[in-house]
Parts: C-alpha cells; sequence; structure tokens
C-alpha cells in the first residue's frame, strides 16, 4: 500500500511497511531482559518539557503526528519471527498517541497534584512492544502561559541520543507548522539500517575480536560488588527503585575539569575515578567493573531513532599508594582503549564471560556511572517559549546503584537510583554525602597518595585481592 507522505517528509520515512526487519544488538539484549524482569515498566521512560510562553496545542500535537510518521520505531511492534528471534514490523503511520488537559481553573495546590499524577500515570502503565505506539504524550495546561508536556516512551525505541533527536525535530517541525519560511530536516535513519549495518561480514568479525579482547581485560576480576547491605539481596537482578540527589559545586567541578585536563582524560573519566574511590572504601575491593553507558552511535547512526546505547564496562583499579592523578590517568586509558572495542554484541561478552571466566551471571556489574555532558533545553526550546527538561521519578532500579549526572557550567548535578528493598533511604543519603565529601578531597589533593585523602572506611568489608579468579557466591547482581 502507498502512503501519501505529509508536508516535509520523504518517501524514506515510508519504506520497510510490512517487512520483517532485524533487531539492533541493544534491543535484542533489552528484549532479553525484559523477559527476565518481574516489571512491566522496567524500560519506560517520562519527560517532561516545561514550557512557558504561547503555545499551540493544535500545531504541537501535528508535529508529534510528524515524529511518528519520519521515525519507524515510534509506530512499530516487536514480535518473534518465523524462527523464534525477534523482529520489528513497521505499522502504517497513524497519530501520536496525544492527551491535552487543562487545569487553570483549580487552585494552585490542585495544579501541582494533577501534574504528579499525570507523570506517576504514564511512569506506572506499561508499554507493550508487541502492540506498538511506543511513544505516548500529553499537554498540561497550568497557566496562563504555563505548560507542561510529556512525553513518555519504552526505551527500546527511544535511548538518550534519541530523545535529543527527537526534541531538536520537534522544534523544526513545531516552528514550520507556525508558518513563515520552513525548515528542512534530514531524511530519517531508520532503526532496521543500523541493525543491517550491524549484521554485516565486517561487524561481525569486529564483534568476535572485541569480546576476545574484553576477555582480556577483565580476565580474574568480577562485576560483584560486596556492597554493606541494609536488606538481603534475592535472585532478581531488578528491583522497586527509589532515588537519592547528588550534587558537585562548582569549586570542585572545576577541580576535576583540570584534573582531567592534566592527565588527558574526560571529567567523566575523573568522576568515575573517584566513584571507584568511594566504592573501594565501601567494599575493600580494589578493583571494580563499572557500567557506564555508551551512546555507540556512528555518523550513519548519528540522526536514528532507536537503541542503540547499552553498557561498556568499566575496570577502575584503586592502588592505595598511587595518587588520584595515577588513578585518573589508568582509568583514562581503560576507558579510551575500550571505545575503540565497543563493536560487539554486549550480552555475547557477558555470557562468553559466565560460561569461561567464572562470572556468576550474564547481568552487566552491580554499579553505573552515567554522566549527560550535552543540555537539551537548547534543543527542546519551542518558538515563543521556553522549555526546561525533567526527568520524572524511576520506580524500577535495573541495578544496584546508578548515579545519573547532568554535567553543567555550574556544576555536577544528578541522582543516585538504587534498590530500594537493598538499601534504606538513610544509607543512600549518608552515602551521597560522603561521596561528595571524597570527591572534594580528591579533587583539592589530586597529588597526594590515595591512602592519605581518602583511607579505608571502618565498614569497609575485606575481601581476597581481585588479581584472583571470582568465587561464584548465589546471587545475582545486574
Amino acid at each position: 500500500m502507498t502512503h501519501q507522505a505529509p508536508t516535509g517528509q520523504t518517501p524514506a520515512a515510508f519504506a520497510y511497511e510490512g517487512e520483517a526487519l532485524p533487531l539492533t544488538n541493544e534491543q535484542r539484549q533489552m528484549l532479553r531482559r525484559m523477559h527476565d524482569s518481574p516489571y512491566p515498566t522496567s524500560y519506560t521512560t517520562v519527560v517532561r518539557l516545561e514550557l512557558t510562553g504561547d503555545v499551540r496545542p493544535e500545531v504541537l500535537r501535528a508535529a508529534l503526528d510528524e515524529l511518528v510518521v519520519r521515525h519507524h520505531t515510534l509506530r512499530s511492534r516487536f514480535v518473534d519471527g518465523p524462527e523464534g528471534r525477534p523482529v520489528q514490523l513497521v505499522d502504517a503511520p497513524r497519530p501520536a498517541t496525544f492527551e491535552l488537559i487543562d487545569v487553570t481553573d483549580l487552585p494552585e495546590p490542585q495544579r501541582a497534584e494533577a501534574a504528579r499524577e499525570l507523570a506517576d500515570r504514564l511512569n506506572r502503565e506499561p508499554f507493550d512492544v508487541t502492540a506498538g505506539r511506543l511513544l505516548r504524550t500529553a499537554l498540561l495546561r497550568t497557566g496562563a502561559d504555563e505548560w507542561q508536556l510529556y512525553l513518555a516512551y519504552h526505551h527500546i525505541a527511544v535511548d538518550g541520543w534519541a530523545l535529543r533527536v527527537l526534541l531538536e525535530e520537534l522544534s523544526v517541525l513545531y516552528a514550520n507548522g507556525l508558518g513563515g519560511e520552513p525548515r528542512a530536516l534530514p531524511e530519517p535513519v531508520q532503526s532496521a539500517d543500523c541493525a543491517r549495518r550491524q549484521l554485516d561480514d565486517a561487524a561481525v568479525r569486529r564483534a568476535e575480536e572485541n569480546i576476545a579482547w574484553w576477555r582480556d581485560v577483565l580476565r580474574g576480576h568480577t562485576h560483584v560488588l560486596d556492597f554493606p547491605l541494609d536488606g538481603p539481596r534475592t535472585g532478581q537482578f531488578i528491583g522497586a527503585g527509589a532515588t537519592e540527589p547528588v550534587r558537585i559545586g562548582p569549586e570542585v567541578y572545576q577541580a576535576l575539569r583540570r584534573t582531567a585536563a592534566e592527565c588527558g582524560a574526560t571529567v567523566f573519566v575523573a568522576v568515575a575515578s573517584a566513584v571507584g574511590v568511594f566504592l573501594s572504601r565501601l567494599t575493600g575491593q580494589r578493583d571494580l567493573v563499572l557500567s557506564v553507558p555508551f551512546f555507540n552511535r556512528s555518523a550513519a547512526d548519528d540522526r536514528a531513532v532507536t537503541c542503540l546505547s547499552g553498557p561498556l564496562l568499566l575496570l577502575v583499579e584503586v592502588r592505595a599508594e598511587e595518587t588520584f592523578k595515577e588513578l585518573v590517568e589508568r582509568t583514562a586509558d581503560r576507558f579510551f582503549d575500550g571505545l575503540e572495542h565497543t563493536a560487539l554484541p554486549v550480552m555475547d561478552l557477558l555470557d562468553t564471560l559466565v560460561a569461561e571466566d567464572g562470572w556468576t551471571t550474564p547481568r552487566p556489574p552491580c554499579a553505573a556511572v552515567a554522566m549527560q555532558t550535552f543540555g537539551f533545553e537548547k534543543v527542546a526550546e519551542l518558538p515563543g517559549a521556553t522549555a526546561r527538561l525533567h526527568h520524572e521519578s524511576v520506580h524500577v532500579a535495573l541495578t544496584d546503584l546508578v548515579l545519573n549526572l547532568t554535567e553543567s557550567d555550574d556544576g555536577i548535578d544528578g541522582f543516585a537510583l538504587y534498590r530500594s528493598a537493598l538499601f534504606r533511604p538513610e544509607t543512600m543519603r549518608r552515602w551521597m554525602r560522603e561521596l561528595t565529601e571524597l570527591t572534594a578531597a580528591l579533587a583539592r589533593e589530586p597529588g597526594r597518595p590515595l591512602a592519605a585523602v581518602a583511607p579505608p572506611a571502618p565498614s569497609a568489608v575485606p575481601t581476597a585481592s581481585s588479581s584472583a579468579p571470582p568465587s561464584a557466591p548465589d546471587r545475582t547482581p545486574a
């Protein structure tokens, strides 16, 4: 069936309809983890654009409809193919799921409550990936020139990089809908094209070589962290989540930047190194394997709305006799070497580590560090309205502890997402305070030995040297 492309769209947006299309490595990995998860909203994300100014709901809705036309994953179903291998089926274009709610006639406290209830409903309403329609939107009017635009989506369709693409295009499409000189958008890059690039012979060979490289790096190291827990660990790698804010102020941030520059590293590497020192104090372990979310985008995939991001494993080796600068330099080497070996399905690597190197479970490590270095606000602004992006509360933790951080000129802000069954709020509050204090001490004295700046915590759990192969305790961390 042939569809007439809306204004500004290209015929390529309608290609592949009705075909059984391959999934990216990361989408396949996500389906596998979804199958193991008892939480149907494990991969639901809700963001809120706080808009101030003149907003035209009908123009905004039309722009959202055009996004669904342009990008296949927003109107795709993910189902089992004839041989049991999951495939993507692209449905014909249909309007975006959109709600328009006006609460301006309510008292101010009730308007705020309506916003909280809407965010909570979107967060708790699961997506059925086999039915498609993996983007839901709602526009809440809370004042004469105050609006809240909610975007709820499944991570199999939209990762963090893809969200930026969507917001950029939404801004352009909205501006075009207001009239005036239209701006052209580049032809969309589709998820199936990204998947096919991952499946070509050269990519498969690189994946095999990369798995061998990672095995050499990680051999003898464990992904299990011996956290002092407040509650018993169950067999699940995933659980109910809670958050605790964390902030690194401008003075410490600038000191981290200076140290990173002197070490030929990035601020992220400096922060990850500080987190490694903190976790080493908590657990008594010297070598820690962290999970680092990685966008995994080539130039060909830059404009794709799909899921290509996944975990990059980062080995942080803490030595008490060395300085923070030496740790940052070594961690930077590990990080940049790892970036040269990312052409692989991570689940295949984890399966290999379980089968051949003694890892206890094919799950990413217990702790992860994510840092966003670009601002969404500039790309999300609509003509006539300013925008501020918020990530709504997360109800599910995919691993024990994740630090979600955002870098800006004013410092580093973020939150710790943790499994509430394992850690009490007061424990996490204390840990985040200790982490920021430790990071400040390391940043201010990067040339002193770690033993002098960050002595082991009294509650640290002593463990055997990580140079020996890990044992296989009966537990299942993420």
